[in-house]
């Protein structure tokens, strides 16, 4: 592992990630060429004690799941950072936290197209961009663009990978394949072998 004097440029990637599936590692590949990334760091949030009706993954499964598909991704780390602090979990008080961590290194946030659209409705995102630069994951074709949040520092890069998580749980609530490459092999056997997703 690099040390982190030479890990220049470090993307925190939050997200749910119940399942993480091959769109999200493509994501995070796509931004670390496009951004020329040393590592990127995925940020499982927590899980919402209040949820109802819960049938996806519990933090465990999540993390694990995780580190399985991204074991053979040397730029790629997984960190539970969040699974330790208190709700509400505040992107900025992430940053805020993960700075005194990694001093002397420029954080990215990486977001999809929608959360970018919404942005303005975070909490203190003002702050968030000041601490950080922005990676904007969207599709081909997509209307986002520069002008949305002006003096936002934001990056946009593209990808069509089909995959959603939505669509991963339905698929096994239904008792159905996955398409083969929707989730790593690795993923989909603890999947199988843990029995998530089913009704």
């Amino acid at each position: 592992m690099e040390s982190l004097s030479q890990q220049k440029e470090i993307a925190l990637f939050g997200g749910t990630f119940d399942p993480v599936h091959q769109g999200h590692l493509d994501v995070a590949k796509n931004a670390r060429e496009t951004c020329s990334l040393d590592r990127v760091i995925f940020l499982p949030c927590r899980q919402s004690p209040h949820k109802e009706n819960n049938t996806g993954a519990s933090e465990e499964e999540r993390l694990e799941m995780l580190r399985l598909a991204t074991a053979e991704l040397p730029w790629a780390e997984v960190s539970d950072w969040e699974y330790s602090q208190p709700l509400p979990s505040y992107s900025w008080r992430t940053v805020e936290s993960l700075q005194k961590i990694y001093q002397g290194v420029r954080l990215h946030w990486l977001m999809g197209g929608d959360q970018w659209e919404v942005l303005p409705t975070w909490n203190r995102f003002e702050d968030l961009a000041k601490m950080v630069d922005i990676i904007v994951h969207t599709r081909e074709g997509s209307n986002a663009d520069l002008s949305t949040h002006p003096g936002t520092r934001v990056k946009f890069v593209t990808g069509d990978h089909p995959a959603s998580s939505s669509q991963v749980r339905a698929f096994l609530a239904a008792g159905e394949g996955v398409p083969p490459q929707w989730l790593p092999a690795s993923v989909l056997d603890f999947v199988r072998r843990a029995g998530l997703y089913q009704q």
